[in-house]
């Protein structure tokens, strides 16, 4: 199991050229331009909190972890993001799945851009089996 906030991504093409019969074409996550200042700062949050734990998971591992015991070596980050991750769906229940964008400005002025993958969120959250 890859630590959380690990990112697998597949490369699929398919074409038509090649006539492979039962083929769908992928369609991408709609995307979610969030603008609303306190829904940016709940989604920066909880993007926040994913990067901190995978931060410190992927710490634990390096230093001789075993992925399945560093991925719950931190259980009060892991309660905050899930409670961060059941805030936002219970307030925005057409998010759940979905990609959600947003933007802020940071401390040094410059304009960031951020893109969270609540589908993935989810699906990892559900997998964490901690004890």
């Amino acid at each position: 199991m890859l630590p959380i906030g690990a990112t697998l991504i597949a490369a699929l093409s398919v074409s038509s050229a090649l006539g492979l019969p039962g083929r769908q074409t992928i369609t991408p996550l709609p995307s979610i331009e969030v603008t609303a200042p306190r829904d940016v700062t709940s989604v920066k949050g909880l993007n926040d909190a994913l990067s901190a734990l995978s931060k410190k998971a992927t710490e634990c591992v390096k230093a001789g972890g075993k992925p399945e015991t560093c991925q719950c070596s931190d259980p009060q980050d892991l309660s905050s993001l899930r409670r961060g991750y059941e805030s936002l769906i219970k307030e925005h229940p057409d998010w759940k799945d979905q990609l959600v964008t947003y933007q802020y400005v940071n401390q040094e002025g410059r304009n960031i851009s951020g893109t969270l993958v609540l589908q993935n969120l989810r699906r990892q959250l559900e997998a964490l089996k901690c004890q």
